[in-house]
């Protein structure tokens, strides 16, 4: 389905159907949409290809999936114009930098649109775009529309409903700009060249991963007689030995494994249900699934995958891959090619379940002939916090030595501040300079007790409620800069929301309401929306995405988060603006950036991490006094 403009909806079925179904489709079409054309045919429509040979340009929800399929081997059946991406726009992007949603029926809903995706067609759509199992009456392995003529023509109005919404959705949301738009495209460039995978390695460790799982299917049914995947009668075996367990959610059994009242039979079925149903290692099979026939994975980054314009990744998800449990992830991985569980055994003192999950990034390799130089900016949110609340003595601690882990602990529990004692105190404390640790990274953001629980929990340690309670006390005393600037940036954004048209500015941001949106700008003069913004109570409230139930709702909002978005946004701009430094020289093709880092494949020889390092941390203007740092890594493998 396509349209030009304002025009209605034209339909187009890329194969030849029989003329008294292609009348009766024209017919119902023109019901549905007057005016609509209806082609048919391999042949791609004569006005859809002088548009792209002329450079046209073309508007699609997810452009990227169109424009790969359409210039792939699917486009080519069809005769279909290849096109390049500087002539897509993605009204996806365009929703998602205006604080809406990347769905395309919840966008529509959150805009109150026209014409909203219509969902009834769904079922349909997925029916027929599966195959389907040959009968004696229909020999065919896939639908056509002359055996379900009623299921397509459900499929075109569902088609034609998408079309009109997304041509709804680029009308009412404001366009990207022009900046993003330049970044947008060298995202493309990222994902059409795509990264290297270690194929041989892969189908090693699968092999391994696969022996194992065996093993402790056998294990398993030698204790209870139950596979790891008999949940609901692997609870009632464990309730039977006298442990009340309310399910079996991969937190409810880690926490579990911590009781030291539960029999050791039920230890050991909890501990081998754990590793079987381990998600990281599933992240293989994702790879070997979606590898193309250059031995590359395409598309595996996402553009304004959050809210502030940090990126986000599929397929194999680099975001939240398994914290490595190994030192050498590399060594594990040759090991791998022996394909012998009992040497993974010998070498590591890990279950060889957590030694594969650790080597998940390994697989992921430069082309012959060149290497991977990745680079992350260090503690770079905790850096961009204490330059907004201007906490000099911080500042000073960044700009020098670094040892802001350290210097949180020494300020907390009252030690000197001189280098060298907070060099004796990093390795005469390390249990509070951990503590120091865990407090700049759950706090800083306004977090509490429950704050400080989950990021110890996250780093494999235990801190109980109470004792992180009292850390969260003792952080904030010790830092009373940033603790000021959540109550001013909080009280900024309220008043612009209560004073529409004003500017507040706050600790190097600034809020402003235009329209349905508050808008935070941030000091690069990129902008971030919040939509349908409203005070209620004393709190700031917007309607979005919640962090928890990923569902369109009235979301709460707070000094510290807001300041949290304003961090991440300014790291994402600085992290732009490295890539673009890189990006001009030509010497490292970037493959992706996962968080604060970003990753290219220089040719081997070519370049050093002491120029990667300069080009992301060149000055820039807008953050002036902001003390960026920059490590960088070469190696064969990425890794942690």
């Amino acid at each position: 389905m396509y349209a030009f403009g304002d025009e209605p909806v034209n339909a187009w079925i890329p194969i030849e159907i029989p003329k008294d179904l292609k009348l009766q489709f024209s017919r119902w079409l023109q019901e549905y949409q007057p005016g609509a054309i209806l082609h048919t045919g391999r042949k791609c429509p004569m006005r859809i290809r002088w548009h792209a040979d002329r450079g046209g340009q073309f508007w699609a929800h997810n452009a990227m999936f169109e424009r790969t399929v359409l210039n792939g081997p699917a486009g080519r059946r069809i005769h279909f114009p290849r096109t390049k991406a500087n002539q897509w726009h993605c009204t996806m992007v365009q929703a998602k930098e205006n604080g809406l949603p990347a769905d395309l029926g919840q966008c529509g809903k959150a805009l109150d649109c026209k014409h909203k995706k219509n969902e009834d067609g769904r079922g349909d759509m997925l029916r027929l775009s599966k195959p389907r199992k040959p009968s004696m009456n229909n020999p065919h392995d896939r639908w056509l529309p002359e055996f379900a003529p009623d299921k397509f023509f459900n499929l075109f109005v569902y088609c034609v409903d998408d079309v009109q919404a997304e041509r709804d959705i680029h009308k009412d949301c404001k366009p990207i700009t022009k900046n993003e738009r330049r970044i947008y495209l060298l995202d493309q460039k990222i994902n059409d060249r795509g990264w290297m995978v270690d194929e041989k390695a892969l189908e090693d460790v699968q092999y391994l991963v696969h022996t194992y799982k065996k093993r402790i299917v056998k294990k398993m049914i030698s204790i209870c007689g139950l596979k790891p995947t008999q949940y609901e009668k692997l609870a009632d075996w464990i309730r039977a030995k006298g442990v009340d367990i309310p399910n079996l959610q991969a937190q409810t059994v880690a926490d579990n494994l911590k009781r030291k009242d539960i029999p050791q039979e039920v230890r050991w079925v909890l501990r081998m249900m754990s590793l079987h149903n381990m998600k990281a290692p599933t992240k293989y099979t994702a790879m070997q699934t979606a590898v193309c026939a250059d031995g590359r994975l395409h598309g595996m980054f996402n553009f304004y995958g959050a809210s502030t314009g940090r990126w986000s990744s599929r397929i194999v998800q680099l975001q939240n891959l398994f914290r490595p449990v190994i030192d050498d992830p590399e060594f594990a991985i040759e090991l791998f090619s022996q394909r012998e569980i009992d040497i993974i055994k010998m070498w590591f003192d890990k279950n060889p379940m957590k030694v594969f999950a650790s080597c998940v990034r390994g697989m992921l390799i430069p082309a012959p002939g060149r290497d991977l130089l990745f680079c992350d900016f260090a503690s770079i949110e905790a850096r961009i916090v204490a330059w907004m609340a201007d906490a000099v003595e911080k500042l000073r601690i960044f700009a020098t030595h670094g040892l802001v882990y350290e210097y949180t602990a020494s300020k907390i529990w009252g030690y000197p501040l001189d280098l060298d004692s907070l060099k004796r105190f990093k390795k005469e404390h390390p249990d509070l300079r951990f503590l120091g640790k865990i407090s700049e990274l759950a706090f800083g953001y306004q977090g509490g007790q429950a704050a400080g629980v989950k990021m110890a929990k996250d780093f494999g340690a235990d801190l109980d409620a109470e004792r992180a309670d009292e850390v969260k006390w003792q952080w904030r005393e010790a830092n009373p800069e940033i603790v000021q600037m959540w109550e001013n940036i909080n009280e900024a954004a309220m008043l612009a929301v209560l004073k529409p048209g004003t500017t507040q500015q706050a600790h190097r941001i600034a809020f402003r309401v235009v329209g349905e949106y508050l808008y935070m700008r941030l000091p690069s003069g990129r902008k971030l929306a919040y939509y349908k913004p409203f005070v209620q109570h004393e709190e700031l409230r917007y309607w979005g995405i919640d962090t928890y139930t990923r569902q369109w709702q009235v979301c709460k909002t707070y000094g510290g988060k807001l300041l949290q978005n304003a961090a991440e946004g300014i790291a994402r701009d600085l992290l732009v603006a490295g890539m673009f430094n890189l990006y001009r020289t030509r010497r490292y093709p970037i493959l992706g950036t996962v968080h604060d880092e970003v990753i290219t494949e220089p040719k081997e020889g070519v370049g050093s991490v002491a120029e990667v390092e300069e080009l992301m941390t060149r000055p820039l203007a807008w953050a002036k006094g902001l003390p960026v740092k920059a490590v960088g890594e070469r190696a064969k493998r990425y890794k942690k």
